[in-house]
């Protein structure tokens, strides 16, 4: 007896994720730069016109990697966010669970990393995956008095989300970490200073 028989739409979405298991596997074997469309379609086992079908190019591959990873990193965000009157070694201990994420998507990281520098769409799904982390929080931006207020502190998290990244991707996908603590404990000091805004009910860092 067969089983039952593969949808059209599913067939569609088993190709898609084949080609995105088979990119991320040689952007973590060769780098994003080395590896090209026909070499995700050979390793996917597919023909390069069928990648075409689902994929424009291989910095689309990388754009779908990185909307995968997008909601851990908002939920991240958000537990930070959700901190009330956090100490120093609160942010400390949330730095760390976040160089833990940086960690286990590593490869991937890497990927986009070295996709920003080429391709102008990945650059743009950064920049807007970051604004759309940024609307997420809340409680940040919630105690603004006035709408010019509200933009200097979205300014600020974008500021602080993009220095973060820069430093996790020297600090872990570069091994540059010979000052590891001493970086995450400045980088903690900074967040805690928008973190415990006395508008928020928090207190000012010592």
């Amino acid at each position: 007896m067969s089983g039952t028989p593969v949808t059209r739409a599913e067939q569609k979405r088993l190709t898609r994720a084949g080609i995105v298991a088979a990119g991320r596997e040689l952007f973590h074997r060769d780098g994003y730069t080395a590896t090209g469309a026909e070499a995700i379609a050979r390793a996917a086992g597919i023909s390069r016109a069928t990648f075409y079908l689902h994929f424009r190019s291989k910095a689309e591959v990388v754009i779908e990697l990185m909307r995968a990873r997008e909601p851990e990193i908002t939920d991240a965000y958000i537990a930070l966010d959700r901190m009330t009157a956090p100490e120093h070694a609160d942010v400390v201990a949330w730095l760390e669970e976040h160089a833990a994420l940086w960690r286990r998507y590593g490869s991937e990281f890497a990927a986009m990393e070295q996709a920003l520098a080429h391709e102008s769409a990945v650059a743009d799904e950064w920049y807007a995956m970051h604004r759309r982390t940024q609307a997420s929080l809340v409680n940040l931006t919630a105690p603004a008095a006035t709408e010019a207020d509200r933009a200097v502190l979205q300014a600020h998290l974008m500021t602080f989300m993009m220095a973060l990244d820069r430093s996790f991707y020297f600090l872990l996908l570069r091994a540059h970490d010979e000052d590891y603590h001493t970086v995450l404990g400045v980088l903690a000091d900074q967040w805690l200073a928008l973190l415990a805004r006395p508008e928020r009910g928090g207190h000012r860092p010592a």
